[in-house]
């Protein structure tokens, strides 16, 4: 329910595509993409969070990959979400809480909860979700008559499948990013919890609320094309949240008090990319597992601070950027978890030893999820599409390019792990 969400649902619009042709991307992607976080969330009926769970797949070591780009991925996730009120806070104060100042609030308030512990945060977390919904219900009513399915067209042929496919990506990154933590929140269940529940709770639980924000993301930007003044706020007063300013006109002072609920939607929602941020840490090695887990969690909160309020000034690029190389990387992420389980351990859980978690000896190095990752990402190079790079097979789609490398990756990766990981097991034996 954060505002983030509400960001991500205007891309489309400004990659030139028409709010029905955003709205069928966001919905038929998420449909399919939450499956993944929706599946591995189950996986903390192992008693292991998916950090740690990966293990078993990338290796002991070649797992240091996972925790590095977990840690990237939730600071990242940090900065976005903390952005994303921020701007929020700018446009409800008229440009007197300046971008950097709403980071360093949400970032503390964060922090602030995530030293309580585990407990609060599942306590906190199951109503926090409320007001925003609320704001987003009034929003939705208040700005409707500025909405329009029709004010644009998308652009046809070679360039219209390039828009498409980029926002298709960004959709899809946004979905499959809770796939590093989802787990985690799972582990203290009983295990002889139905996966199937697990799953349900935890699909509906993404799905929803991502598909009805983003989409009235969409119907926010759509305003840009029929009123200049959205068009100008947009422009000028913070991306989504001049728009969310704009649509909570009407309602007056209890619209200001909404738009200030709207920005403070940022914090349940980085609570779990800041408390598992620690989490993925302890996973260097024995010695990071002496740390207290608030450390970790201070060090998240400076790391999340300091990103938020460098790349607040180009937040849409860096928005767009983040997201796909959050994706490439979570695309091989769920490539060599899969194919181990599905080929490797013969698709059954008993061929796990839940004792060698944490013995180097008993797992094995990872060059096979080694070999996956840079083949991996050699696709990736191909076929990316963002701010400051277009990689060749991507270049050749439209006049500006298209974001495929989702699919490169996963082609590259799926084919270079079994093989990877059938010659690390032949020559290692483990």
């Amino acid at each position: 329910m954060a505002v983030a969400t509400l960001n991500v649902g205007t891309i489309g619009g400004a990659m030139g595509l028409s709010f029905w042709d955003c709205f069928a991307i966001i919905l038929t992607v998420n449909f399919a993409s939450c499956f993944i976080p929706a599946w591995t969330a189950s996986f903390g009926l192992t008693g292991l969070r998916m950090t740690t769970f990966s293990r078993y797949s990338f290796g002991y070591w070649g797992n240091l990959l996972v925790v590095v780009f977990s840690m990237v991925s939730t600071t990242g996730w940090n900065a976005i979400n903390s952005i994303s009120g921020a701007q929020v806070l700018y446009a409800v104060s008229d440009g007197r809480c300046p971008t950097w100042a709403g980071v360093i609030i949400i970032c503390t308030s964060v922090w602030i909860i995530c030293a309580l512990g585990i407990n609060w945060i599942h306590k906190m977390d199951a109503f926090l979700w409320i007001p925003p919904f609320i704001v987003w219900c009034v929003a939705a009513g208040t700005g409707a008559s500025n909405f329009s399915g029709n004010a644009t067209k998308s652009p046809t042929e070679a360039n219209g499948a390039a828009a498409a496919l980029s926002f298709i990506a960004i959709i899809f990154s946004f979905a499959v990013s809770w796939t590093n933590c989802a787990a985690d929140y799972n582990v203290k269940m009983p295990v002889n919890t139905p996966k199937s529940r697990i799953f349900i709770a935890t699909y509906a639980g993404i799905i929803v609320p991502t598909v009805l924000v983003q989409t009235l993301g969409a119907a926010l930007y759509s305003g840009t094309k029929v009123n200049p003044e959205w068009r100008t706020a947009y422009l000028e007063e913070g991306g989504a949240g001049g728009l969310l300013k704009m649509a909570l006109e009407p309602a007056g002072g209890f619209g200001s008090f909404l738009m200030v609920l709207a920005a403070l939607s940022s914090i349940p929602n980085n609570i779990p990319n800041n408390y598992s941020f620690a989490m993925h840490a302890q996973n260097f090695g024995h010695w990071a597992l002496r740390i207290p887990r608030i450390v970790w969690v201070t060090f998240g909160f400076v790391a999340a601070i300091t990103v938020g309020c460098c790349a607040a000034k180009f937040f849409e690029d860096t928005l767009q950027t983040f997201l796909s190389v959050i994706g490439y990387w979570t695309v091989i992420h769920v490539v060599v978890v899969v194919e181990e389980h599905a080929i490797f351990r013969a698709r059954s859980w008993s061929n796990y030893d839940w004792d060698a978690w944490n013995s180097p000896s008993l797992l094995p190095f990872g060059w096979g999820a080694i070999g996956a990752f840079a083949f991996g990402f050699a696709g990736a190079a191909l076929g990316m599409k963002v701010s400051w790079y277009a990689g060749p097979i991507a270049s050749l789609i439209g006049s500006k390019g298209a974001n495929i490398g989702h699919e490169l990756t996963f082609a590259f990766s799926a084919i270079a792990f079994p093989v990877c990981r059938w010659a690390e097991k032949r020559w290692s034996g483990k």
